[in-house]
Formats: structure tokens, C-alpha cells, sequence
């Protein structure tokens, strides 16, 4: 940047303010540890066939092995009433799963739900999963664009919240849409709750060891949330909505030539099965995991040295700088255990560990453990697991 291009600025510059704590639109609430009770069942004096065999029947017995789609609450999408607050979900394209988690998570707050589509909506699609409103906004995928229409949006209707999608798209629209409107925003939510007339967000602290209740004072109060956090509930009917078309008047600042993901985060939040593999399963492995894979009808997933060897790409990460994931059975293979992956895997169902050394850390993170090499137990495990 060339020195005459910047300007400096003094605290006197800046003014009076308010500034610091006195300025911010959040405060933080309670605080509770994520704990997770995990069973930390393991036989390491017994024959590999043995601790294979007791594993399966335990996996088994919580239902850890059963082949349904990614869990969906029992609950129905409920009707907007009249006169109920307005809730808003910008939609990030192609992002399918996390769009019905957050309409299904907005209309169970008492609200009608307005959703922001940039890519042509699938009206019956939508209003089944929540949506009692529809706003198009036609043209480019541009982020500042997409926040700037939304917020000259919210100017006339003041929201009561704005829900938004923890990735990296999400994150830009809510941020600048915020600054816009001085709407107090929770960035990487695993939670939201209902406090009076508050929107509450649990956001993860210190390493993920604990989550916070963070709430906003401002009229509208937003957050982004991580994909897989949240229920998806059983559709209704899908009743004629409202649809308008906003068309974005492009700033022209920034222009997207090309879009490209090496992965797509959404595999593991819909995976209903997770193996999840560390430093000791070496690339060239993973082909023997496809019977496993196969078996459980899984994902892979990973540790975050694993995707730092670009073995796996980043969206399969697991833990603090990852995805938390939550599938009814996550299987680890070749990981140590360490806390920052496992993490990670607090939501998960079930957890099924193997490793070669009996005092790795992952055992304290999982329900059942296999103290056996991995390349001896996989092909013993497949043909022990239940055929359906």
C-alpha cells in the first residue's frame, strides 16, 4: 500500500464515542461446560475377535448401526401466526441442508419466516420447510451486493433476527449487513434459544470447552450458525407464498470471476456416519476404508494435520478450526486424540474408536473402543457388522 494512501487517525479523531463495552451491541450471558458423558467402553486383554464381537452388540444396543437418514425431529413445521414476529434467513446458493436447518430452527420461534435467495427459489421446497415469505434477489452473487439489498431491506421492515449460514459467504453478508443496520451479531452459533422476547446464541468458548449465551440489545439481532447443529423438522404443507424479486444494483467494487470448492461442508453435515481418520492412516490407505465406508454408508472425515497434508480437503476437518459434526456413529481410525480434534465430535451419537495403544486419548472421547491395529480390525469388523 502506498504510504500517501494512508491516513492516521488519533483517539481524539475518533471522538467521543461510545466505545469498548458501552458500544457493543451483544452482551454475554451464562456460560456451561460441553460436557459430553461418553461410555468409554474398551477390552485391550481381550483377542482382537472378542473386542470386535462385544463392540458390535454395543453399537448395536444404542442403535448406532441403523441406515436412516441424517436425523430429522419427529416435530412439524409449525404455522406462522398472524401478527408474529418476522424472521429473517439469508440463503446461501447450493447450500440446501443448512437453508432447512435454519428455516425449520426460525419458525420455531413463534415468527413468519422471510428467506433471501440469491439463486431462483424453489417455492414448494421452501414454504414446506418454513418459509411463509420469499424475497428473490435477482443478479450477481456478489456478497456486499447481497448484504447491501438486504439491508436497505431491513431499513423498512426491521426484522426482529436474521439467521445466516457459519461459512465464509454467511460471515461476509451478516457482517457488513450488521454494520449497516448496528445489529448485534453472534458469529459460529451451535445453539439458539428463546429468552422473552431475546434471540440467545451459543457460541463456542475457550477452545470449545465451554459455550456462551450471547444476546443482542439491538432491535435486530442476528447470527450466523455452523451447518449440522441444528434439527430439521418434518415439513408441512406447502402453502401459496409471497414471492418478490429485488433486483441488486451492482456496487461494481468487487467482481467474481469464478467460484470453486474443493469440497462441499455439507457432506458431513448430512452424513448419517462418519469415519473419521488421523496421521495413522496414511492416503494411499483409504481405498481399504471403502468396505467400512460402504457398510455404514459413511463419510470421511478428518483430523486438522491430515487436511494440513492436503490428504483430505478442509471442508472434511473436524474440531476447533474445523466442523463439529453430529452423526449417530462416528468411527475414529489412526488419531490420537487430541482435544482440539475430538471436540469436534461432542454431538456425534456414538463414538467408536480405533487405535494400537490402550492410553490414547481418543478412548476418553469415544463410547467403545478397539485396542487393535487398524488394518487387523477393519476387515474383522465389516464381516462382523449386521447385514441389512
Amino acid at each position: 500500500m502506498p504510504a500517501d494512501r494512508i491516513k492516521r487517525l488519533s483517539a481524539a479523531d475518533l471522538g467521543p464515542g461510545p466505545w469498548g463495552l458501552d458500544a457493543s451491541p451483544t452482551w454475554v450471558g451464562p456460560v456451561k461446560v460441553m460436557a459430553v458423558s461418553r461410555a468409554r467402553q474398551r477390552w485391550p486383554e481381550l483377542p482382537v475377535d472378542e473386542q470386535i464381537v462385544r463392540a458390535v452388540h454395543i453399537l448395536t444396543e444404542r442403535g448406532a448401526l441403523t441406515h436412516e437418514e441424517h436425523r430429522a425431529s419427529a416435530v412439524e413445521v409449525p404455522a406462522c401466526a398472524f401478527g408474529a414476529r418476522q424472521i429473517v434467513v439469508i440463503a446461501e446458493p447450493d447450500r440446501l441442508h443448512a437453508t432447512r436447518e435454519l428455516i425449520g430452527a426460525a419458525a420455531g420461534f413463534d415468527g413468519c419466516v422471510v428467506v433471501f435467495t440469491v439463486q431462483p427459489p424453489d417455492i414448494e421446497l421452501l414454504a414446506s420447510w418454513g418459509a411463509d415469505e420469499i424475497v428473490h434477489l435477482e443478479g450477481d452473487n456478489v456478497e456486499e451486493d447481497v448484504a447491501h439489498a438486504f439491508a436497505v431491506w431491513a431499513a423498512e421492515h426491521q426484522p426482529w433476527a436474521v439467521l445466516t449460514e457459519s461459512t465464509a459467504w454467511g460471515r461476509e453478508v451478516a457482517a457488513r449487513a450488521a454494520a449497516r443496520q448496528g445489529a448485534g451479531l453472534t458469529g459460529d452459533a451451535v445453539g439458539l434459544e428463546l429468552d422473552g422476547d431475546r434471540l440467545v446464541a451459543w457460541k463456542p468458548a475457550f477452545g470449545g470447552q465451554l459455550v456462551a449465551a450471547v444476546s443482542a440489545t439491538s432491535p435486530i439481532q442476528m447470527a450466523t450458525v455452523r451447518a449440522g447443529m441444528l434439527d430439521t423438522l418434518t415439513p408441512r404443507a406447502a402453502n401459496p407464498v409471497r414471492t418478490t424479486t429485488i433486483t441488486m444494483a451492482p456496487r461494481g467494487r468487487v467482481t467474481i470471476r469464478a467460484r470453486t470448492r474443493d469440497d462441499d461442508i455439507e457432506v458431513l453435515a448430512d452424513a448419517s456416519a462418519v469415519i473419521a481418520v488421523g496421521m495413522g492412516v496414511l492416503p494411499d490407505e483409504y481405498p481399504k476404508l471403502e468396505p467400512l465406508r460402504d457398510a455404514l454408508h459413511a463419510e470421511l472425515g478428518a483430523t486438522r494435520k491430515v487436511t494440513d497434508q492436503g490428504w483430505l480437503p478442509r471442508a472434511r476437518q473436524i474440531g476447533i478450526t474445523g466442523r463439529t459434526i453430529a452423526p449417530r456413529l462416528v468411527v475414529s481410525i489412526g488419531a490420537s486424540g487430541k482435544f482440539n480434534h475430538t471436540v469436534g465430535l461432542r454431538a456425534a451419537g456414538t463414538v467408536l474408536a480405533i487405535n494400537p495403544d490402550r492410553d490414547a486419548l481418543i478412548f476418553d472421547a469415544a463410547d467403545v473402543g478397539i485396542v487393535a491395529d487398524w488394518h487387523d480390525v477393519l476387515p474383522r469388523l465389516v464381516a462382523a457388522l449386521p447385514t441389512t
